[in-house]
């Protein structure tokens, strides 16, 4: 994870997130041209990135590999090589039926797709390569645009409330908001104290508070007085940029692992963090608004309707409006109401129909 002070709001998101990825090109490895993530390559999680030269270059850099230094201006790839990445995949499942939310173009840096070729296809000293998978031929790629969230296919049932039946509270999550490689939305933002209480159930490490929260992969990462608190922010204002929740995050088997090795944060217990969470809230393991993509909740997606400004480190947050994370699950009180007289009604007539058959 790397931690900056300040970070510029841009209308995909913040400035250089999530602007590159990994992608097999000829499909041997993984489907191809997708962007690869953790879930299916965790070896990626032991190449450290920083932002040098004034924010001009990245640096990359992995066990055994020379540092690598990629340009960031769109300028700099005006003459690599282009191409079409997959911007979220296919999940875990296997050939076309997983889920898809689009492609965004892209350019291959000629340079960094070697480097990091090199680096999966090493042998890792067990007999098998470094990546976990077959040799294959890897490109780096930089986006050259975002990805509009209002163009999703209706891949879930939150997306088809938004696009499809386009209901206005669900279109207005999706409404201006752009990402890149991020898997679906721009933001994601965690509680530390929603990590310190799965720590406190047993999911901590020796010497740690709290679960690592660099696991959780999330781009804003706040300290809320309550654990969950977060879940609860249906709108926020931070460093003056007003921000839209737009769905609790379901999460894959990526947090479960160490965002410096790729290894399992708990060997001995690959899954723990899926079971303390299965178990303190077994309602937030499957909601239906996200059909097949279904995983215990940590974190918070949250769109910010391409507004630009600039968040720090201290900001405060501003909670201008709250709702139950479960609101969508629950019968209003009108709706309530209805049932009651419905069947307050029906109760009624049977009980005239039973004394109309005993008075004949």
């Amino acid at each position: 994870m790397l931690q900056v002070d300040s970070a510029e709001l841009t209308p995909t998101g913040f400035a250089l997130d999530r602007y590159w990825c990994v992608v097999d090109l000829d499909g041997v490895a993984v489907s191809k041209c997708e962007a690869i993530s953790k879930r299916k390559v965790p070896a990626l999680a032991t190449v450290t990135v920083q932002i040098v030269s004034e924010g001009a270059e990245l640096l990359l850099e992995a066990p055994g590999m020379e540092a690598l230094r990629l340009p960031t201006s769109t300028e700099a790839y005006s003459n690599e090589r282009g191409g079409r990445v997959e911007c979220s995949g296919r999940s875990t499942t296997q050939g076309d039926a997983g889920w898809y939310l689009g492609s965004i173009d892209a350019w291959q840096h000629e340079k960094g797709s070697e480097w990091i070729s090199r680096y999966l296809n090493r042998d890792a000293g067990d007999g098998r390569l470094l990546s976990g998978k077959k040799r294959a031929n890897y490109g780096l790629m930089r986006s050259q645009h975002g990805l509009s969230m209002e163009s999703y296919p209706p891949a879930f049932p939150l997306i088809a409330k938004a696009n499809v039946d386009h209901q206005a509270e669900y279109e207005t999550r999706f409404k201006d908001n752009e990402k890149r490689f991020a898997d679906f939305a721009p933001l994601l933002l965690v509680n530390r104290a929603s990590a310190t209480f799965v720590g406190e159930r047993g999911g901590k490490r020796e010497g740690e508070a709290a679960y690592p929260i660099g696991s959780f992969r999330g781009n804003i990462v706040v300290h809320a007085e309550a654990a969950w608190a977060e879940e609860s922010w249906s709108q926020i204002e931070v460093g003056g940029v007003t921000l839209r929740k737009i769905k609790e995050c379901p999460r894959c088997t990526v947090p479960c692992r160490d965002e410096t090795t790729g290894g399992f944060v708990f060997p001995e217990d690959k899954m723990r963090l899926w079971r303390l969470l299965r178990k303190a809230f077994p309602a937030k393991n499957a909601d239906a608004e996200w059909g097949s993509w279904a995983g215990p909740f940590f974190g918070v997606y949250f769109g910010h309707a391409g507004q630009q400004g600039t968040l720090s480190v201290g900001d405060p947050i501003s909670v201008l409006h709250t709702a139950p994370w479960d609101a969508h699950m629950r019968m209003s009180a009108s709706r309530r109401a209805l049932l009651f007289a419905f069947v307050l009604a029906l109760c009624v007539a049977i009980v005239a129909i039973i004394m109309a058959r005993r008075i004949d």
